[in-house]
């Protein structure tokens, strides 16, 4: 391209697809992702929210012969059976006392057995936030622990460190697919 053409480029109309990659340059919420952040123990959580369906209060939980000890049972929702997991036993975390913090997040995750949907027993409910998924930082390098697969990233916001955990891995494991 010589000189005059150079010169001549600025004023060429962009595009339809050079003209829509630069709107959205200008719009970065396809980067802000949400989350609904939760304390189990005195750690504290995030689930996707698209992968939150409802939050209930805790209720009783009736228990099931031979299922794996993290699992606290079954409630019924509606007429719909739904097993309970205990998040304290699933991630090694001490036990903490029933308080009326606390709450089942019923979540829906796409798992190797198909679509399972699972409550789950959190100590209290923080809240959603938005962040930009330049703040969530992957944990692939994590060593550890057998508890480190459940754990998807860490989501830096507003000071505090997140951890994001990786629903279809908690619930995917031979012991959880029920």
């Amino acid at each position: 391209m010589n000189e005059t053409q150079r010169s001549l480029q600025r004023y060429i109309a962009p595009t339809d697809e050079e003209f829509y990659e630069g709107g959205r340059a200008d719009k970065k919420e396809e980067d802000v992702l949400q989350f609904l952040c939760f304390y189990v123990d005195d750690e504290e959580y995030a689930l996707e929210l698209s992968v939150i369906a409802e939050i209930i209060k805790l209720r009783d939980i009736t228990d099931v012969p031979h299922i794996p000890d993290f699992m606290a049972g079954i409630i019924s929702l509606r007429g719909e059976i739904i097993y309970i997991m205990n998040l304290q036993k699933r991630l090694s975390l001490k036990k903490r006392d029933i308080t009326p913090e606390n709450r089942i997040i019923i979540a829906l995750a796409e798992t190797k057995i198909g679509l399972v949907k699972m409550g789950l027993m959190a100590d209290r409910i923080v809240g959603v936030v938005r962040v930009n998924s330049k703040n969530i930082e992957p944990t692939t390098n994590i060593q550890g622990g057998t508890c480190s697969r459940f754990i998807k990233g860490v989501i830096h916001y507003k000071g505090r460190l997140i951890i994001m955990l990786n629903l279809p891995v908690l619930l995917e494991t031979e012991e959880a697919a029920v």
